[in-house]
């Protein structure tokens, strides 16, 4: 359609340059402005095929405004061709004319804008009436100062209408464009769109040139320019509507200059040359030039007031918004630390974190994680008085700054948590854990950092639990840090040993399997317990790097026994932490380990504890992906956390490790042995390994042999030992008479 149409103007060019120099009949250009327009017409209708429907409506109704331009010009060449008359237009054409110049006005009026708050709609409306005021000042200087179309009567009055319809429908599809916003897939149709405006005020001012050959007259000459114009905008919108809206900048430049319109202070700028140019040339300003300056500078005036007003509204809200948290709309750690460094009074201030909530977050979703947050919110609000400052620190972690001296203030969080949460349509119960500390003068400053390591140390004693900050915490955080840094040192030294304790099968006494165990030697000091280092690599995240390191080792023990002993060499249990399971690259280690020492993944079992996947959630996931590597799973210490037995059936354990204490009650009452009793029963219905651990006495072993026990370990049958001592116990049994 657009090849067309520019063939359509070729041909008026050549036609009407002809007519210049040699004699043409008054009609000779009137049939290809029927034809450009005719076609332009289609490419309309082309372009309301596709799209958006807002986009479709457009479309259809320029549809229209053309097709009025094409009756039009039908009428004027069949005037020309059978009436014989000095008017410029027939003003059945005029009305056409017209009428298609009214449609366009619709169609672009019409488009629909975005929403806005009423101070946007506000500062719209004034760049809206800046532009048009600016497009008025200049179209009517114009028009009426610089020239007049040669003929007068009807057809002047009818032309100057459809001057300013056009220039109108112009600065409107200008507006649309670059102020109002019509969004990517109108923009660049509009902005094509937006020349057609000219062709009129251009055809007015050229007139009295054109008058001495009658087949140039102003409606001729821009109908095929016109066409030009609506034909490129049809294809724009088509490509548009099949391919999206272009990026015809940076995504940086373009995020910083989406909400700004340049068309208000290039209008502005059009004005203020032509003013500045009259100035200079003729001395002084027309009174209507004068008064449109007035006006423009008023409407100028008073959006940069509104802006500023904004700017200044926004940084309010900034600022509020810089110490405040978004989701419960509580202060955050910014304004309570400010808050806390102007006291000097007497403070205290507790700290508290929800037990579990990574995990629950995973598994009911990040929107009830969320309203979990907002509820927990509220119910520390509501714990403290009016005096008191309530903040959520960061993540699941809430701090309240309160006058006086109030240690009681983290028992009173935790008792407030012992009362289910309602959460959207449901009640959950979730317990925290606090940490409390009190000071006045200097140490009111340090008291956040103080009641943040009593949350820490009432952590290490466990869930739910609050702690008051002593001085002993500060000495026993020093330790920490130094035991950390010494964790480090002794991973990058070698100074890590594992030791084996072996798993044997009753009544025989044989070693089917053995538990890996930690041991550290630093380098002249003595040797630190695993029930000191292992919680301090917890807290500080060595752990992941400790337990790579084990991984690694024990594959390596595992399959040289492997191919010494093939089937008949013991399986190896390794620890895993509930940190190490929330690990994602986990599943990956062990698959890297075992291809790595040539291990078949029968020969390991991963030990894990129940409270690490009692949740679900993320660790629940890994230790499933562990499972499809084809190694064994164990719950350590079954019986003393989370038992459950939905868990034996989500969890996909292959042993269940039953715990000391109930061992310690054998060889009592009924009462004492039912537990033991009955999860050997359990495990063997479910088709599990039952390993009793802590076994000490000959009478405990033949009394789980008695229960239905198979598998065993403890100080009765070996204490843990190096590698290279367990190819010995393999061929013998490890009873003892």
């Amino acid at each position: 359609m657009l090849a067309l149409v520019v063939l359509w103007l070729l041909a008026a060019v050549v036609v009407g340059g002809a007519g210049m120099v040699w004699p043409v009949p008054p009609w000779v250009l009137w049939p290809t402005a029927i034809g450009a327009t005719a076609t332009a017409a289609v490419a309309c209708r082309v372009a309301a095929a596709t799209g958006p429907e807002a986009v479709r409506a457009f479309w259809r109704r320029l549809t229209w405004a053309v097709a009025c331009l094409t009756a039009g010009g039908v009428v004027q060449l069949g005037s020309r061709l059978l009436i014989e008359d000095t008017e410029t237009l027939n003003p059945v054409a005029a009305a056409c004319f017209a009428a298609g110049a009214g449609f366009a006005m619709v169609a672009v009026i019409r488009l629909p804008h975005p929403r806005r708050s009423w101070r946007a709609s506000v500062a719209l409306c004034l760049d809206m009436a800046t532009v048009a005021t600016a497009a008025a000042i200049i179209f009517s200087h114009f028009l009426w100062h610089i020239a007049n179309p040669a003929s007068g009567g009807t057809a002047t009055a009818t032309f100057m209408l459809i001057v300013m319809i056009t220039g109108s429908a112009a600065v409107a599809a200008v507006i649309k464009a670059g102020v109002a916003g019509s969004g990517p897939a109108l923009a660049p149709a509009l902005w094509t769109l937006a020349p057609i405006g000219l062709l009129s005020p251009a055809a007015w001012l050229l007139a009295p040139v054109l008058a001495p050959w009658p087949h140039l007259d102003a409606a001729v000459a821009s109908l095929p320019v016109a066409s030009l114009f609506l034909a490129l905008a049809a294809w724009v919108q088509s490509r548009v509507n099949t391919s999206g809206p272009a990026r015809t900048m940076p995504a940086g430049r373009r995020h910083a200059w989406r909400d700004i319109s340049l068309v208000p202070y290039v209008s502005v700028a059009a004005v203020a040359s032509l003013l500045i140019f009259i100035t200079v040339r003729d001395g002084f300003l027309t009174p209507g030039l004068a008064g449109g300056s007035v006006v423009l500078t008023v409407l100028v005036v008073t959006r940069q007031l509104t802006a500023l007003l904004d700017n200044a509204m926004l940084l309010d809200r900034l600022e509020d918004q810089a110490h405040r948290d978004d989701l419960t709309g509580l202060p955050n750690r910014r304004l309570f630390t400010a808050t806390l460094a102007r006291r000097s009074t007497p403070t205290t201030v507790a700290v508290c974190d929800l037990d579990g909530f990574a995990a629950l977050n995973d598994q009911l979703g990040d929107e009830t994680g969320d309203a979990l947050l907002r509820a927990a919110a509220e119910r520390v609000s509501a714990v403290t008085g009016a005096d008191t400052v309530v903040a959520r620190l960061l993540g699941d972690e809430f701090g309240v700054l309160a006058p006086g001296d109030d240690t009681g203030l983290a028992e009173a969080l935790v008792d407030a948590f012992r009362t289910p949460l309602r959460v959207d349509t449901r009640d959950l119960l979730v317990t925290v854990t606090a940490g409390v500390a009190t000071g006045a003068g200097d140490d009111v400053p340090d008291l956040l950092r103080r009641a943040e390591l009593a949350l820490q140390a009432a952590k290490y004693t466990g869930a739910d639990r609050a702690r008051e900050h002593s001085s002993a915490l500060d000495a026993t955080a020093q330790h920490h840090a130094e035991l950390s840094a010494a964790l480090r040192r002794g991973l990058e030294l070698g100074e890590f040993r594992l030791l084996y304790q072996p798993i044997v099968e009753l009544p025989s006494g044989l070693v089917t399997g053995v538990e890996a165990l930690i041991r550290w030697h630093p380098v002249d000091q003595p040797v630190v317990s695993p029930a000191e280092f292992i919680p301090v690599a917890e807290h500080s995240g060595l752990i992941i790097d400790l337990g790579a390191w084990i991984l690694d080792q024990a594959c390596a023990d595992a399959a040289a026994w492997q191919r010494e002993h093939g089937a008949a060499g013991p399986r190896v249990n390794i620890n895993v932490s509930a940190r190490q399971l929330l690990d994602p690259d986990l599943p990956g280690l062990v698959a890297g380990a075992l291809h790595r020492h040539g291990l078949t993944p029968d020969r390991i079992t991963i030990e894990i504890t129940e409270t690490a996947v009692f949740a679900g959630g993320a660790a629940l996931e890994t230790v499933r992906e562990l499972r499809e590597l084809g190694v064994g799973l164990a719950l350590d210490d079954f019986g003393t956390g989370h038992s459950s037995l939905t868990l034996l059936r989500t969890c996909p354990v292959t042993t269940l490790k039953v715990d000391k204490s109930f061992i310690d009650d054998l060889n009592g009452t009924a009462e004492q042995e039912a537990i033991a009793s009955s999860l050997s029963t359990i495990a063997s219905t479910l088709g599990l390994r039952a390993v009793a651990e802590g076994v000490e006495t000959r009478d405990q072993a033949d009394r789980l042999h008695a229960l239905g026990y198979r598998y065993a370990q403890g100080y009765y049958f070996a204490r843990p030992v190096p590698a290279a001592d367990i190819t010995a116990l393999l061929t013998a049994p490890v009873l003892t008479p």
